[in-house]
């Protein structure tokens, strides 16, 4: 006769919880650091008016920024000069291979004259970047 299989009482696989909270923390703080909230907010800048400014929907790689003292920001951070953009443009930018992976945000407080914002324009371009100014609309 056949052997009747003994039904074994199957315990619980207990699921560890000690690292949730860890998991959690980590990604409010990677959100945190890669949200775009906040990445603008000590910079004093006025933008240029005209009225040929239109929105775009275009993803941007980087976000370049020259305030009204003449300071020059790379994704909110103060860098020291405009070769400091054209690197980092390019390190972002080894691995593209369309045009729309190449945008670059540009803003520039409108007060400053051409040639305090003209090397930054000059690094983006060298660095691989296609420019997309930001203005105010008249």
């Amino acid at each position: 006769m056949k052997k009747r299989l003994q039904s074994k009482k199957r315990r619980p696989v207990p699921v560890p919880i000690a690292s949730m909270g860890d998991i959690a923390f980590l990604l409010i703080i990677f959100f945190m650091v890669c949200s775009e909230a906040s990445k603008d907010k000590e910079m004093d800048v006025v933008l240029p008016i005209s009225e040929y400014v239109k929105k775009i929907e275009l993803t941007v790689v980087a976000r370049v920024a020259v305030d009204k003292n003449g300071d020059i920001y790379f994704d909110g951070v103060n860098v020291d000069s405009a070769k400091d953009v054209e690197w980092g443009i390019r390190a972002l930018l080894t691995e593209t291979i369309s045009d729309d992976q190449r945008h670059v945000q540009f803003k520039c407080d409108s007060a400053l004259p051409k040639e305090t914002f003209e090397p930054v324009i000059k690094a983006i371009a060298a660095g691989g970047g296609i420019i997309e100014a930001v203005g105010e609309i008249q």
